[in-house]
């Protein structure tokens, strides 16, 4: 069975100098901005329905806006954006978020993602990846990675939802998202034992599970994932990485 996605084609400049574009999404390699690698990887995966994308209004679509199925235009918060894109693809169930800056994913990777996920009863599915992989594939980016007892993992850029899960959750997930990038601040939320276990390294990825559950009052899980997914641009260094890589497959 095939879910929906939502691909969220927002996110600043910040750290990223040199590019005359409005969002990170529209950032081009070659002719083709980030978000068409990304609606073209969705599309061409047997596993993916519908695809909404979901761009602040100074973004004026292009050619690559008819690759999906819709293009919204949301100035609202990161939950109020996907929560446009679920109400008009209207997922029977699951549906999966999808960062525009992620163009090195490959439609066997989301394929891969989502079979691993329909393995597993949970309701929120979160990839992670370990320093190893990551440095395995992509040795010398850097990646902001939280110290567990089962080594040190690296989030990534896409999730699957449960569609009322969400709706319940909405403002949480919202505060979590914010503090993806700051593994201590994202500890603190689950509580001073677990901080002190996590501060240590003895804190396992089951507890870690186990915490968040509790606090969205959902099953969520963790799927160990390929590296591409942990691979987004938030700096020059990323940006310059990601086009040799690019560059690289289409020689």
């Amino acid at each position: 069975m095939s879910v929906d996605a939502v691909v969220l084609a927002g996110g600043n400049l910040k750290g990223i100098s040199g590019e005359n574009v409005p969002t990170k999404g529209m950032i081009k390699f070659g002719d083709k901005p980030m978000v068409e690698y990304v609606i073209d990887v969705l599309k061409g995966c047997s596993d993916i329905g519908g695809v909404a994308v979901i761009v602040p209004s100074s973004v004026s679509p292009g050619d690559w806006s008819q690759r999906a199925d819709k293009v919204l235009m949301g100035d609202n918060s990161l939950t109020e954006n996907i929560y446009a894109g679920m109400s008009y693809l209207k997922p029977e169930g699951y549906f999966l978020v999808v960062s525009a800056d992620v163009p090195l994913i490959t439609s066997s990777i989301v394929g891969k993602f989502i079979k691993k996920c329909q393995k597993i009863d949970a309701d929120i599915y979160y990839p992670i990846i370990s320093r190893e992989e990551m440095n395995a594939k992509f040795p010398g980016t850097k990646r902001t990675y939280a110290r567990l007892k089962e080594g040190d993992f690296t989030g990534g850029n896409l999730g699957l939802i449960d569609s009322r899960v969400f709706e319940k959750n909405r403002d949480f997930i919202e505060k979590v998202y914010s503090l993806r990038k700051s593994p201590f601040k994202l500890a603190q939320i689950l509580g001073f034992g677990f901080i002190l276990k996590f501060l240590l390294g003895f804190a396992t990825v089951s507890e870690a599970e186990k915490k968040f559950s509790a606090l969205v009052n959902a099953k969520s899980v963790t799927i160990v994932s390929d590296a591409e997914i942990g691979i987004d641009v938030d700096k020059d260094a990323d940006l310059t990485y990601v086009k040799e890589m690019i560059s690289k497959r289409e020689r």
